[in-house]
C-alpha cells in the first residue's frame, strides 16, 4: 500500500465543503446511534456521497474508513488515485496494488487507526462487499465486534439537498430529450436499434453521464416483458413499444417511461394506456409528506381495478431515486412505495414512479420522476402525458 496526497488545488467537487461535512455528521450521528466505533463502506453510492470519489473501475475492491472524530480514510486501487484526485475533498487516500490482498489491506488500515478492540460496521448488504473478503476479514486478528451496518449512509441519503435536487433537475432535461428523438425515430420499417441509438445520443448531447441502467427500449413481444430491451427486431403496424430512460447529471438519476403504438391503437391498446396514466396520475397526485408507502400502493390498485386491470400483488409502484452508479439508478433498496415495509414520506425525497399495464400482446408505461415538497409534490420530468401514435 502506498500513501497519495490529494492536493486541493486539481479538485473537481461538486459539492460544497459545507455540505460534505453536513453528510458526514449525519453519518457520524447514525453511527453513535447503531453503536458504532467505526464504519467500513464498500458501496460506490455511499463512497461518493460522502467524499465525491467516483470511478467507473468501482468493480475493483475499494473501501471508506469513518470514524467518529478523524477524517475518513479513502482506500483504493493504486490506479485510481487520479481519480481521487480529481474528485475527492479528502486530503490523502490509500493505494494498494493489484497482488495485494483486499482483506489484508482493510486490515492493516483498522490496525493503523487503532481499531483493535472496537465495534466495527460493515455493509454486509453491499454488492461490493463479497462474501470471501468478509470471511477473510473476520479471519484477521483484530478481536474486532463486527456489526451489520447496512443502511447507515442510505438513511442520511434518502432526502435530498438543494443542491441534489438541482442536479436531478438537469438529468430530467437530458431523460426528455431523449425520449422526444425515440419517439420521432419510432417508425414502421425501423429497427428497435435505430431508436436506441437516437434516444442514447439525444441524453448524452443534452448532458447525461454513463448511464446507470438502460435505455429500456421494447416493441411489439419485448413491450410485453419486464424490462425488455431492444434486439435487432423491424417495428411493425400493430405493435406497442415502451420507453423507459434515466439519464445521469453528475452520476444523479431522473427516469421517464412514456408508450407509443405503431399505427392505429386497438381498444386494448387504448384501454391499457388509460388504464397505466391514470393510476400513474392517482400515484403522482397523491404524494405528499406523511402519506404512508401502503396508502399510495393500495390508491394504485384501487385505480387499476377500476379500469379493469390488476392488482399487482407485491409489486412496488415506485421507489427512491437520485445517486447510483450501474447497474441501476434506484435507490429502491433505501424506500419502495409498497404495503411492506409502510413507511411515511418526507420533503426532500424523490421518487421515480413508473406503471405498467400489459397482456400477452401489447404493454403501456408511464412513469415520472417526482419531488415530494413541504406542502404536496412537483413533479420534475416535463414531458407530454399521453399514448404516442406513430
Amino acid at each position: 500500500m502506498v500513501r497519495s496526497e490529494l492536493p486541493a488545488a486539481e479538485k473537481e467537487l461538486f459539492f460544497s465543503s459545507d455540505e460534505y461535512q453536513t453528510r458526514l455528521r449525519a453519518v457520524r450521528m447514525e453511527m453513535e446511534r447503531r453503536g458504532l466505533d467505526a464504519l467500513v463502506i464498500t458501496t460506490p453510492e455511499n463512497i461518493l456521497y460522502l467524499t465525491g470519489y467516483q470511478t467507473p473501475g468501482y468493480y475493483m475492491y475499494q473501501c471508506l474508513l469513518v470514524m467518529s472524530t478523524q477524517d475518513p480514510v479513502l482506500l483504493i486501487r493504486n490506479g485510481e488515485v487520479s481519480n481521487a484526485r480529481a474528485y475527492s475533498w479528502l486530503g490523502e487516500c490509500i493505494g494498494y496494488f493489484d497482488y495485494e490482498d483486499p482483506a489484508d489491506t482493510t486490515a492493516a488500515l483498522l490496525v493503523e487507526a487503532g481499531l483493535t478492540h472496537r465495534t466495527i460496521g460493515l455493509e454486509m448488504r453491499s454488492w461490493f462487499l463479497t462474501a470471501r473478503v468478509y470471511e477473510d476479514l473476520r479471519q484477521r486478528k483484530l478481536d474486532a465486534k463486527w456489526m451489520d451496518a447496512s443502511g447507515t449512509v442510505e438513511t442520511c441519503r434518502l432526502r435530498k439537498s438543494p443542491k441534489e435536487i438541482e442536479y436531478i433537475r438537469s438529468a430530467a432535461r437530458a431523460a426528455e430529450a431523449g425520449m422526444r428523438s425515440a419517439i420521432a425515430a419510432t417508425r414502421i420499417g425501423a429497427r428497435d436499434n435505430d431508436v436506441a441509438a437516437a434516444l442514447s445520443a439525444a441524453m448524452i448531447a443534452a448532458g447525461s453521464e454513463y448511464l446507470s441502467m438502460g435505455p429500456f427500449v421494447a416493441a411489439g413481444k419485448r413491450s410485453t416483458i419486464f424490462h425488455g430491451i431492444w434486439g435487432r427486431n423491424l417495428i411493425e403496424a400493430g405493435q406497442s413499444m415502451n420507453l423507459e430512460v434515466g439519464a445521469v447529471f453528475n452520476r444523479y438519476n431522473a427516469g421517464l417511461m412514456r408508450s407509443v403504438c405503431i399505427g392505429k391503437p386497438s381498444t386494448d391498446q387504448e384501454k391499457m394506456g388509460i388504464a397505466a396514466e391514470g393510476a400513474n396520475r392517482r400515484l403522482v397526485e397523491s404524494i405528499r409528506p406523511g402519506v404512508m408507502t401502503a396508502e399510495l400502493h393500495a390508491r394504485v390498485d384501487e385505480e387499476l381495478r377500476g379500469h379493469g386491470f390488476g392488482p399487482r400483488p407485491g409489486l412496488r409502484c415506485g421507489y427512491s431515486i437520485g445517486l447510483a452508479f450501474p447497474p441501476d439508478w434506484g435507490e429502491g433498496h433505501i424506500l419502495s412505495l409498497i404495503n411492506e415495509p409502510n413507511v411515511p414520506l418526507a420533503a426532500g425525497m424523490v421518487l421515480h414512479c413508473p406503471l405498467i399495464v400489459k397482456d400477452s400482446r401489447y404493454g403501456a408505461a408511464f412513469s415520472e420522476t417526482v419531488l415530494v415538497t413541504a406542502t404536496g409534490h412537483e413533479v420534475l420530468t416535463e414531458f407530454e402525458r399521453r399514448l404516442f401514435v406513430k
